[in-house]
């Protein structure tokens, strides 16, 4: 369990935002520097996982977050403090300099921040399917590296360390790479949260996220792909559903929510709904196996 990966996206945001603005660097390549330097963070923060795990590991990663808006507040001159910096509107995702050297300019889009004209689309919609694409891609690379063989040795490191060790598994470079491998993820997150609200600051990378992003994972099912996609959508509408005037009160909501699904379903949603289909698999299974006929007074 991670409780630091509010800390992680929050770095995707203001790597992102200090790129742009101090530097002039491109959305695009400012995306990239901020998942390869979380990249490496979410390495470092991993060591402590060859030697600790469980609720220890947890409060790790829990010091992680809560030191993460202090560093921000220390580093005011250049994230802007307690009140944030704002990302100055430019007229692109992407570098137009870079684009036109590969000569695909015409081919891409413009290089603004509003959407090209032949798109038809409003800037929101733009960036609505810029960051569609990219969780797609996300997704389909966990997908992907769950079923593959460095897949099959997470879930050996899960099940069971020791047996994967003995067969062969070299489980502190699995540990370390996974971690860094997720805070990088966290950090494309991040670099969304950055772009799509034009602002970052301290406020919106607090304990409270990183605790908010775990709900999510157990709501859903952490033990599943699609399973954390479920739990935000609950989370972000019922966010919408709380009036204003009770706005204050969402975290205990979560915390309660939280407790309720440990109690009623560790697996979450998805793992419900794969123990229901389970069931009713191993139900129709028995209707269909016809059952022994009784022996008859004579064979006796």
């Amino acid at each position: 369990i991670s409780l630091g990966h509010g800390a992680f996206l929050g770095m995707g945001a203001y790597i992102t935002m200090i790129l742009t603005v101090d530097y002039g660097v491109s959305y695009a390549v400012a995306g990239i520097i901020a998942v390869a330097f979380t990249f490496v963070v979410g390495l470092i923060v991993g060591l402590p996982a060859l030697r600790i795990t469980g609720i220890y590991l947890a409060l790790v990663t829990l010091a992680l977050a809560t030191l993460f808006p202090q560093i921000v507040v220390r580093l005011g001159d250049i994230t802007g403090a307690t009140v944030g910096r704002g990302l100055i509107p430019r007229e692109g995702y992407g570098d137009s300099a870079f684009l036109e050297e590969v000569g695909r300019r015409k081919f891409l889009f413009q290089a603004g921040f509003r959407a090209p004209d032949w798109t038809g689309l409003a800037d929101d919609q733009w960036r609505y399917y810029v960051f569609l694409v990219l969780a797609v891609l996300v997704f389909l690379l966990v997908r992907n590296l769950v079923g593959s063989r460095v897949g099959r040795a997470l879930v050996a490191i899960r099940d069971n360390e020791t047996a994967a060790e003995v067969a062969g598994v070299h489980v502190s470079r699995y540990k370390v790479l996974t971690f860094g491998l997720s805070a990088g993820i966290a950090a494309v997150g991040g670099w969304m949260f950055a772009v799509l609200n034009n602002q970052v600051s301290p406020t919106s990378f607090t304990i409270a996220l990183s605790i908010t992003l775990l709900v999510a994972a157990v709501l859903g099912g952490a033990n599943s792909i699609i399973g954390p996609v479920i739990g935000a959508f609950i989370i972000v509408y019922l966010r919408e559903a709380v009036p204003a005037e009770s706005q204050r009160y969402t975290q205990v909501i979560f915390g309660a929510v939280l407790i309720l699904v440990m109690l009623v379903a560790p697996g979450g949603i998805v793992g419900v709904y794969r123990q229901t289909l389970a069931r009713i698999r191993r139900t129709r299974s028995q209707r269909a196996t016809p059952a022994a006929p009784e022996p008859d007074a004579a064979s006796v």
